[in-house]
């Protein structure tokens, strides 16, 4: 028995990385399956280590769902934290283009990011972590923008939970849009009155985010590079 337990760990120890391989293999995973009937032993299964291995990273199901969060939010948030806060207003459409950009490369980590798939985020330290720095990046190009004088709102926390709401809505909206294209012909979905402007949002988020700029700035014309730039795709 212990021999048995000692050659599985041995051929999962030479597996390489790991840990990468099991994020890699529940991500893919779950976007053909769903989470449902989801398992360490499953992957194990299908990542082609011991049933044991996984164990040596994740302590349950639960476990390795939060580090896939984890990672989203650290993805997202590299993404949005290169941004510079010099210029506030571009700042703003770029990080929330960042925002839907990720969701629509990354729909399973996004679920699984803003989701109820995992739910109380208490039990994982890295995960609040994480969520708690990627919205830092968003909160430190607001505050940014308050304090010039070039958004119109005074409070960043009201602020932010506006600009959170209508960027998610957006991201959703264009990972639901993806999806739909892709089962049915576009003509039949340009029928229906709200699929065709779930389509037209997704086919231009750009100009979605400079609408919600337009309610936001101080001074519109602050917003004439961008118009120039973007209301032309």
């Amino acid at each position: 028995m212990n021999a048995s337990h000692h050659g599985d760990d041995s051929r999962s120890y030479h597996h390489g990385d790991l840990r990468k391989t099991l994020l890699e293999t529940c991500c893919t995973h779950i976007a053909n399956q769903g989470t449902e009937g989801l398992s360490l032993r499953a992957l194990a299964r299908e990542a082609g280590v011991s049933p044991t291995a996984p164990y040596r990273h994740f302590d349950s199901r639960h476990a390795l769902l939060a580090a896939l969060a984890t990672e989203g939010f650290d993805e997202l948030g590299a993404s949005m934290g290169a941004i510079s806060a010099a210029d506030p207003v571009p700042a703003v459409f770029e990080c929330a283009l960042a925002y839907v950009r990720y969701a629509e490369a990354n729909p399973v980590k996004y679920h699984l990011m803003f989701g109820d798939v995992i739910g109380d985020f208490s039990r994982h330290e890295e995960l609040i972590t994480a969520a708690r720095q990627c919205y830092g990046h968003l909160a430190r190009i607001l505050a940014a923008g308050v304090a010039s004088g070039d958004l119109r709102q005074d409070d960043p926390d009201e602020l932010g939970g506006t600009v959170w709401a209508v960027v998610h809505g957006l991201a959703g909206l264009v990972i639901t849009a993806r999806a739909k294209a892709a089962q049915a012909p576009m003509e039949d979905l340009l029928e229906v009155p709200p699929l065709r402007a779930q389509q037209a949002v997704a086919a231009a988020p750009e100009r979605a985010v400079l609408r919600m700029l337009e309610g936001l700035v101080a001074d519109p014309a602050c917003l004439a590079g961008l118009q120039q730039r973007w209301r032309k795709v």
